[in-house]
């Protein structure tokens, strides 16, 4: 587990934003190479990490193989958060709780989705939810 510095942000990223950046690219893509490029810190759960490994078998099953160097990567790198200490229930979205979840528990300060049940509160608790692009126009 990697340790911080307190100037870099510390990202949730979520699962929908992971797909889209590795299997169609674009701008997702650029979030993902900031995490890889050591230049946020990503926060993420066992949960988080589990539905991104369901939704690529299920949906996107050729790229499969490619999920362990993927884990690998995230495991090496980022800071992997216990649930359990914070329950929310603000998403309209029961599933995307976990992502708030992860947030307030690693301290993180942005959640980067695409998903509209989690950009719809705009902020909790002081962590700002964010689309892919708008997070890239503050992070630049």
């Amino acid at each position: 587990m990697a340790v911080a510095p307190s100037s870099k942000p510390k990202v949730v990223i979520d699962t929908n934003v992971w797909i889209s950046g590795l299997i169609f690219g674009g701008v997702p893509a650029k979030v993902i190479e900031l995490f890889v490029n050591g230049e946020v810190v990503l926060i993420t759960s066992e949960e988080n990490m589990s539905e991104l490994r369901r939704k690529v078998h299920q949906r996107f099953p050729l790229f499969a193989p490619e999920l362990p160097i993927l884990e690998a990567s995230i495991k090496d790198q980022a800071i992997i958060v216990k649930l359990g200490t914070y329950k929310v229930d603000i998403s309209r979205d029961v599933d995307d709780n976990k992502f708030i979840e992860t947030a307030l528990t690693g301290g993180a300060k942005y959640i980067i989705s695409g998903d509209k049940d989690l950009l719809v509160l705009e902020t909790y608790e002081n962590i700002e939810v964010l689309k892919p692009a708008d997070f890239l126009k503050l992070f630049r």
